[in-house]
Order: structure tokens, then sequence, then C-alpha cells
């Protein structure tokens, strides 16, 4: 109890002296929660109901932990800019800033209309995100935070296409590989291809047959996308060469190695235990340690190999003797070793609350100028008043056209976790005119709701064959103007069958209100046209538009804004003013500078004393060792020249001068993630 006293009353103190930055962080965090509220509901519940993505539930995790590691980074990048003498072009990291800003909101805009809204919503991150650190910050700043930035692209989920794609050839590549592994074992398995996918089959010690095909997941394609974000956050913590950060991801191949394991693993089982065995407990359980081990060996192995320290804990740089007088004046940085203390005397200036209201005044207005859901949301609930099956209100009526239920796919459902997949038709009542079947899919998980293209092409290319059909025609068409409703129009050709199919597909979220429960789902709908004659196709497409309109209409989807069509013109056009001005002011702010510097130097040259162009020297000499300079490096290096050191305040008051002059600059390198102060120099004597 004491000690839950005591760490209470350092917590209080603590959030009494930091109040500031506590406000800030958490208003910053509230602004980017509020412009992508939307795309991380979604991602959320994505990450609870796909396995491919839930991986991403540990990302707010491991970001939150590099952010924190570069907090004496952040610190001191904030702190150096009162070190800095020379003149800094005022303004130029907030238009930059201002512009990655305005990238993000017309990347968001383009993938609004689009058929992969998520997916662009999310990239856009962290553009947004490394905007608002400069107009809030510097560059400097930026630097420091921009691989924890970047490991945020790991949000971003895979397009179907892709990762069926990879997960095909994986799958490929594995199943011949477990087939090599048993085969010598004398387990009596023979590899056939005459069901599609290569599939491995198996005589069971009772003398039953039995067949294993490796899908999706089971393929170790979701396992290795997890790998991939764990070696990537592996490689920013860590302090070590960049061949040796470089050699983590190769270690990845442990993974790939352990998944045929695995499925040799549970077909052995199946063989000496029987099948049901082998699927209810070898195969869930053999996933999860094989993942563990996996993990363990990846650490073991580059900590025993590679020599990569994994410690978390940071080592405290040595003090030098002029540290404890720096302490005893309550200065940040000791200007002799360059070691920086933990007294954060930056605080949130009025200026930078002035930036941040300003900020989130203009992300609120852009933010409800794009003011679209990822997903169209029917306005109406959708009642299902028994089963599945009578919920035909999805559908309207279609003047001479009727309307009926075909059949349920319960089978498909189990496969592809659906909670429905009904199919319907409408009948002409003109036998000249085409039947329109329409199909709809409901579900949890967008993921769970496959395109047409997925199971047609990206799978069997994947996986060494010809896709299953002939694309004819593909692109995205908008449905509603104000609804931002994409659709996908996909026409293609079965040779083996000989028939071409139309179809108009899209996606939407519905509340559905089912018994007394009321959930909401997401929905996909397709509209279908078959027919014998392959250039027929282009004649359905206005009918199948026709129905598309029609339908969507009659879900009511919730209409958004139509400041969006102001909103974005605005925005190109500041973007263009803004990159244009940056141009000209940085070319102007760098040419100023060199015609400074050099007729500096000559007056230097000239008239500088024999102690500044001593210093200037040294620097410049030091420098082609390649190892950070502090000014202690600087005195001794004078020390071995002279046979004496300077006093440092003497030191520092002409480096100082020589900062001024444009020869050197002060700034900060990061040694096992603790910040130093060193100088370096812009010119060659």
């Amino acid at each position: 109890m004491r000690k839950f006293k005591g760490y209470l009353e350092k917590a209080l103190i603590y959030a009494k002296d930091y109040y500031q930055h506590i406000l800030a962080v958490f208003l910053i965090l509230l602004l980017i929660l509020f412009v992508y509220r939307r795309d991380l509901e979604i991602l959320i519940n994505e990450a609870f109901n796909t396995e491919a993505l839930t991986h991403i539930l540990l990302i707010p995790f491991l970001a939150g932990f590099l952010f924190y590691q570069k907090k004496d980074l952040i610190k001191a990048s904030l702190e150096i800019e009162k070190l800095k003498k020379q003149h800094k072009n005022r303004y130029l990291d907030e238009l930059v800033g201002l512009n990655l800003c305005l990238i993000a909101f017309l990347l968001y805009w383009y993938g609004s209309y689009t058929f992969y809204p998520l997916e662009y919503h999310l990239l856009s991150l962290p553009i947004f995100i490394a905007g608002m650190t400069l107009i809030l910050f510097n560059m400097k700043t930026l630097k420091t935070l921009i691989f924890p930035i970047i490991f945020l692209l790991f949000l971003v989920p895979i397009p179907s296409e892709v990762l069926y794609t990879l997960g095909g050839g994986l799958a490929n590549f594995n199943t011949h590989a477990s087939y090599a592994l048993l085969k010598p074992f004398g387990i009596p398995v023979t590899l056939s291809t005459a069901y599609g996918a290569p599939t491995i089959l198996l005589t069971t010690s009772t003398g039953q047959s039995t067949s294993f095909t490796i899908d999706l997941p089971c393929s170790g394609i979701y396992t290795f996308i997890a790998f991939a974000m764990f070696s990537t956050f592996l490689t920013i913590i860590v302090s070590t060469s960049a061949v040796k950060k470089a050699l983590i991801f190769a270690i990845g191949f442990i993974f790939e190695v352990l998944n045929i394991v695995r499925i040799t693993s549970i077909i052995s089982a199946a063989y000496f235990f029987g099948e049901k065995v082998a699927m209810l407990v070898f195969h869930p359980v053999a996933g999860l340690i094989l993942t563990f081990i996996g993990m363990i060996l990846t650490l073991y192995t580059s900590e025993k190999i590679l020599k990569i320290n994994y410690s978390f804990k940071t080592k405290d740089l040595l003090t030098c003797p002029k540290c404890e007088i720096a302490l005893k004046k309550l200065e940040s940085v000791c200007l002799n070793c360059g070691k920086f203390f933990n007294i954060l005397k930056w605080k949130p200036s009025k200026t930078f609350w002035a930036k941040l209201f300003i900020l989130s005044l203009g992300c609120s207005a852009v933010a409800f100028s794009i003011n679209a859901p990822v997903f169209a949301i029917a306005k109406d609930a959708i009642e299902i008043k028994s089963t599945w099956e009578g919920a035909s209100t999805l559908f309207p009526e279609i003047p001479q056209y009727e309307l009926k239920f075909l059949y349920r796919d319960v089978n498909y459902e189990r496969i592809s976790k659906q909670d429905a997949s009904l199919t319907y038709a409408y009948f002409p009542a003109n036998f000249l005119n085409p039947i329109v079947y329409a199909l709809v899919s409901v579900a949890n998980s967008i993921s769970n709701l496959h395109n047409w293209e997925v199971c047609l092409i990206s799978w069997q290319t994947a996986q060494g064959r010809y896709p299953l059909v002939k694309v004819l025609d593909s692109k995205d068409v908008q449905l509603l103007e104000n609804a931002h409703l994409i659709a996908r129009y996909l026409v293609f050709q079965n040779t083996e069958q000989n028939y071409v199919q139309a179809t108009l597909y899209w996606y939407e979220r519905a509340t559905f209100k089912i018994g007394v429960t009321t959930q909401q789902k997401y929905v996909r709908i397709s509209l279908i046209i078959l027919t014998d004659n392959p250039s027929d196709y282009q004649k359905c497409e206005d009918q199948l538009l026709n129905f598309g309109k029609t339908i969507a209409s009659h879900l009511e989807p919730i209409k958004t804004r139509t400041l969006i069509s102001l909103s974005v013109p605005a925005q190109q056009t500041l973007l263009i003013i803004s990159t244009a001005f940056i141009a000209i002011t940085e070319t102007t702010y760098s040419t100023n500078e060199w015609r400074k510097r050099t007729n500096n130097l000559k007056i230097f040259n000239n008239f500088a004393s024999s102690t500044d162009k001593l210093i200037l020297q040294t620097i410049i000499e030091l420098r082609k060792t390649k190892k950070p300079i502090t000014t202690a490096d600087i005195n001794s290096a004078i020390k071995s020249k002279i046979g004496k050191t300077m006093k440092l305040e003497r030191l520092t008051e002409r480096l100082n001068r020589l900062q001024e002059y444009g020869f050197i600059k002060v700034d900060v390198i990061s040694n096992d993630n603790k910040p130093i102060m060193v100088w370096k120099s812009l010119v060659n004597l």
C-alpha cells in the first residue's frame, strides 16, 4: 500500500511539472484520431475479425515505444535551436509542413473515389503526421521521428489481390516442400493438381484416404507479414550497422522453414492419429507454438551470431568535469562533452499553442469538407424477421422485372466466414432482355467479402496456373454522385464453359435488425448478367449501371457534403502556390547563405586572428576522421598542437562566432538514443 501511495505521489508530481507537455501530446493525438476516426474504426474491426490483420493490434504499442524511445532526442532537437546562431529562414518548416498536410488530404480525397478507400486513407496518415511535426516543431524533430512515422505504414492493409498473389506463391512452395519432406520417411503421400491447387493426398494407417490443400491462412503469408513488422521494429530500436539490420530480415526465412515443418507435422499427425486429431489439436496449436519459436529463434540468432544487443535500457553517457558545473547552473546541455541532461527546459510556447489551434481549425474544416464515410452507409436499418432468406428488402421492385429468391450458399458462408450469402434474380417480363442476378454477401469484416478478381485470377496465377477466366474489361465507376459509392465493373469470359459474365459489385455498411438485436455489418452487392456472345458485354454495362443506381438509391446511403467539390480545388491551388513559394524562398536563402559564407571566408582568411584560424582548421581536420566532434574533442586537438587547452568559455565564444559567420554549425546526433551536441564544418580552408 505504501509503495502504491509512493508511485501515486510521484505520478502526481510528474503530472504537475509536465502538465503542459501531457496536454500537448493529448491534443495532438486527439486531432489525428478526429481526422482519421472512421478509418481507424474500420481498421480495428478488421483486426479483430480477420486473421490477416491481427498484427495491427500490436502497432499502437510498438509505435508508442518507438516514439517514447526518441523522447530525449526530441527534447534535444528543440533545445538545440536556441544554440544556433546563424539566421534561420523563418516559417520555412511550417510551409513545408503545410504542404505535406495538403498532400495527405489530397491523397485522402483521391482515395475516397477509388475502390480501395481505406488503403489510400491510411497511406496518407504518415504524411499527415510528418506535416504536423514540421508545423509544430522543426525539421530536426521530423528527422528524429522519421522512422517511427514510417513504421505506421504497417497500418495500411495489403490489397487482397496482392495478398492472395503472395499467399498463393507461398502455398505452392510449401506444398511441394512438405511433400519432399514426407516422402523420404515412408509416409504414403502423393502430390496432385487435379483439384486445382497442389494437393497432398494421404493414405492413413487405417487405410482411409484424405487430402490436404494449403489455403491462404496456412500459406504462412500472415506470419510473414507479422515478421516483417517485427523485424522493422527491431531494426529501428537497435543501434548497429546497416548490414546487420538487413541481415535481421534474412533471418526471417526461419518463419518460412517453420511453416513447412508445421504443415509436415500436421500431415504426419493425420497419418498416425487420424485427420480429426490432426485438424482439431495439431492444426491450431502448431501455428501458435511455431510462431513463438520463430520469434525466439530470431532474437537468439541475431544476438548470438550478429552480436546485436536487444537491451531496451540505454546506457547513460559518461560525464565530464564540466557536467557538474552545468548541472549547478541548471543548463540543459554540457557545452564541453555535449551531453544533454534530463532537464526539459522547453515548454510549449504561445506560438506552439497558436499553431496547434490554427492547425486544429484547418484540419477540422478540411475533415468536414471531406465528410465521407470510408464505405457508404445505408440510412435505414434492414429488418431480418426470421432467417436471412427473408432479406429481400435489400432489393427494390423494378418495373418490368420480377424479383425472386433463388438459394442460400451455406457452404460458402462457412468457408468465407460470412453471415449470409444469398442469390436473387430479376426475371424480365420481356424474354429478349437478360436475367439480372443479384448476389448479396453479409459479414462482420470487409476482408471476408472477397472481390471477384481474387478467386478467379490472383489465387490462380500465384500458384503457377492460368486464370480461370479471361478479363475483357475492368474499371471503377461511381454509382451515386453524393454518396462516395464506388463500384467495380468487371467482365470476364469463361473459355471452358463458353460464357461471358458482366459483373457490377460494390461494398456498403448497413444496420441489420435481427430479432431484438441491432448490428452493423458490411455488405457486398453483385449484379450479374450472363451472355454467350463476347461482343454483347458492352450492352450490359448501361443496364447494370441502371440497376445498380436503383438498388443503391433504395438503400438510401447517407449523403456526403458537396463542399468537397469546392475545397479540393482550393487545396490544389494552395499547394501549387506554397510549393512555388517554398522553392523560390529556399533557393534565394541558399544562394544568399553561400554568398555570405564565401565573402566571410575571404575576410576571415585575411583578417581573422590566428586563434580563430586554428580552431576552424582543427574542426576541418577532425571532420576527416568521420566521428562526432564535441567541444572537448576540439580542445583536445588544440592541445596536441599548441601544448595547452583553451578555457571552455573562451572556446565556446569563438565557436559561436564561427557559427555566425556560417563556417560551422551546431547539431545533435544520437548515441544509443542519447542525444549529443556536436559541431560540423561547412567550409574548407
